[in-house]
């Protein structure tokens, strides 16, 4: 059977799509991947984070899916309005049935079943290869665990599947390149992917603070032990009943898949560990990982972490094996928010942590740390507590800030629905981009601490007195002003380039 699997994600890494593609060939069916990165968000983020696709593109996918049996589309929330239109057009134009899958799909499937013909809630690997196989042998599809569908009206709710403990018996994520397709927005195109075009998609975003060298992603585990009340793990874990502690890949089966990246994929500068926790390893887990990874593979890396998982003997370690970069989720200097989100560390402890990671240095490069911006709940003083800790944090280090978003299941999704905070959730959720932040002085603030400041300075904007002058409506007010101004300039170049390449391209259709 031949399964179209397509990610509308800017990120054309995809890890779990690809996974479930290569999990789908293993059992003996044939998958074409389509990816369809949007490629202007600077653009696009100043109306709001959704675009439409093109009939053109909508119909190239669409030519792309003629001889496939089954659709799978992987579908967060922000992507959702993308996603209807695409579904609504491939079920016009081929009549394929489709299956969603992804975090939005498994927090929501009633809603996604108003679109797709079957939705698969939590891991997707086992129960995609048992409905292609009973699709492929014409056999009842309506009790496979995972798959929720509508049969005659009817809503056919499946017991969950139990989760993959073994993670070194899932496959490689799928790089073979056979039947791959990538929309280059520039032309409007869809191109066959190879080695090649990958690099230059992954070279496409400027290096950053966080992307300092061309990377490849992967994760060495799955779960997250935590229970945020802002994120949607907590929201799977108690929908799906999956557990809190977390699974790991066997350090030989992670290196195995390294060793392919190196040898297949040559330009790679730098490996990023997604997992919500790397530092989560116990000892014996990360000295077994530096001596093979170091053995192996010897390319700088960076991961996430979470402030109660970082001692000096795992610092030790993970720099000694290549660790040239760490993300930390912090969110908040205030106690009550820090209550408010389930996040218990004690400012006394990030700031240990701080000086821990600063002693590192030159080694590793500036931490990132996490952010929360746009708490409705938040007050004045709460800005004022997360101001005070970040001057007391060893600088340098670069800050990451988002935009706190309600997502559906969340309990602060269902805190701001009860206090009526939400009023349209297709813009003000499913339309949302997390770090897309209101323009205030203190969001302004916040962004200074990442930039060649001098921290005296930064003292004294911080003061109680300063912020409740500055940040009024009034002063607010104009600096979103100024913004838009200096927004609309800075796409401009931008913008021109977009209309000489579709000038170009028209000229070649005529």
């Amino acid at each position: 059977m031949k399964i179209l699997l397509i990610s509308p994600y800017s990120d054309i890494s995809t890890l779990g799509l690809r996974i479930i593609s290569a999990y789908l060939k293993r059992a003996g069916h044939s998958t074409r991947m389509i990816f369809l990165p949007y490629l202007y968000p600077e653009i696009e983020s100043m109306v709001d984070f959704q675009h439409r696709y093109t009939p053109e593109i909508l119909n190239s996918v669409s030519e792309l899916a003629q001889d496939v049996q089954l659709i799978g589309i992987t579908v967060m929330t922000n992507y959702f309005t993308m996603v209807e239109d695409l579904t609504h057009h491939l079920k016009r134009t081929t009549g394929v049935p489709v299956i969603w899958g992804g975090v939005h799909p498994s927090i929501r499937p009633e809603e996604c079943l108003h679109i797709a013909d079957f939705v698969c809630v939590s891991e997707g690997e086992a129960t995609i290869v048992e409905l292609a196989d009973r699709l492929a042998a014409d056999e009842a599809i309506d009790d496979i665990p995972n798959l929720w569908l509508k049969r005659n009206g009817e809503l056919i709710r499946n017991p969950a599947r139990s989760v993959i403990e073994d993670l070194d018996s899932l496959p490689y994520p799928d790089y073979d390149f056979n039947d791959q397709f990538v929309l280059d927005w520039q032309t409007e195109e869809l191109k066959k992917l190879d080695k090649e075009l990958l690099h230059q998609f992954l070279t496409r975003e400027r290096p950053t603070k966080a992307r300092a060298a061309l990377f490849y992603q992967t994760i060495a585990s799955r779960g997250c032990p935590y229970g945020c009340t802002f994120c949607c793990w907590n929201v799977l874990r108690r929908k799906h009943k999956l557990p809190r502690t977390i699974r790991r890949r066997s350090n030989q089966h992670l290196i195995g898949e390294l060793k392919w990246v190196r040898q297949e994929l040559p330009y790679i500068r730098e490996i990023t560990f997604s997992d919500d926790s790397f530092f989560a390893a116990t000892l014996d887990e990360a000295r077994q990982f530096r001596d093979l990874y170091k053995a192996e593979i010897n390319l700088p890396f960076q991961c996430l972490a979470e402030p109660r998982t970082i001692t000096r003997e795992k610092m030790e370690i993970f720099v000694d094996a290549g660790m040239a970069n760490i993300q930390i989720g912090i969110q908040t200097g205030s106690p009550s928010v820090k209550k408010m989100y389930g996040r218990p560390q004690k400012n006394k402890e990030i700031i240990a942590m701080g000086e821990l990671l600063h002693e590192f240095l030159p080694r590793i490069r500036p931490p990132i740390y996490d952010f929360i911006l746009d708490n409705p709940w938040e007050t004045v003083d709460d800005k004022i507590e997360t101001l005070s800790l970040l001057t007391r944090l060893p600088r340098p280090y670069f800050l990451q800030l988002f935009s706190l978003v309600f997502y559906p299941g969340t309990a602060l999704y269902d805190r701001a629905m009860k206090e009526g905070l939400i009023i349209n959730e297709r813009e003000e959720i499913y339309n949302q981009q997390y770090n897309t932040r209101k323009i205030n002085y203190v969001n302004l603030l916040f962004s200074l601490f990442s930039r060649n400041v001098p921290t005296s300075l930064l003292r004294y904007l911080s003061k109680s007195d300063v912020v409740k002058t500055l940040n009024k409506p009034s002063i607010n007010a104009l600096l979103r002003v100024l913004y838009k101004i200096f927004s609309r300039l800075r796409v401009i170049p931008l913008l021109v380039r977009r209309a000489l390449k579709q000038q170009k391209l028209e000229k070649l259709r005529n």
